[in-house]
């Protein structure tokens, strides 16, 4: 009998606040206000956009593979930052908008003499990230980790 792969399932609403605002809410978790970023009509910087959103997710889910790929081998990490900037053009054939490529810059400081072994980990925090295996945009990741 072949077996079944595992199903994870998720849930969010969104609620129109008025104008191009919203809140968006997760069971108990803080909610948070959504809106257009500055370049478009009613945006502004004191919100999270839903392109900031989106980056913010590929470095989350990143980070969070990489560092259970690092707890299931022993290997400490004492610090993890990530930086990333999303390039929305119009795709080769004119099409729709939509995020072509993202470039992730990860800083990572793991314990003395495991860094080769976090190195070798890196491939497979980007394989197992569920965010960037859902989108057809181009993530480059450019790691630095240090002990």
């Amino acid at each position: 009998m072949p077996q079944r792969s595992k199903v994870f399932t998720y849930q969010a609403d969104v609620v129109w606040e008025g104008e191009r605002r919203c809140t968006a809410i997760a069971g108990d978790r803080p909610t948070l206000t959504v809106g257009p970023p500055e370049e478009f009509p009613g945006g502004g910087d004191a919100d999270w956009s839903p392109e900031h959103l989106f980056l913010a997710s590929i470095q989350s889910c990143t980070m969070l593979s990489f560092l259970a790929h690092c707890a299931h081998r022993g290997i400490g990490v004492h610090a993890y930052r990530s930086s990333a900037h999303g390039e929305v053009s119009r795709g080769g054939d004119g099409g729709r908008y939509a995020f072509q490529r993202v470039m992730m810059s990860v800083m990572a400081r793991v314990e003395d003499g495991r860094v080769d072994d976090a190195r070798g980990l890196t491939d497979r925090a980007e394989r197992d990230c569920f965010i960037s295996a859902s989108i057809t945009a181009e993530v480059d990741t450019d790691w630095r980790i240090i002990a």
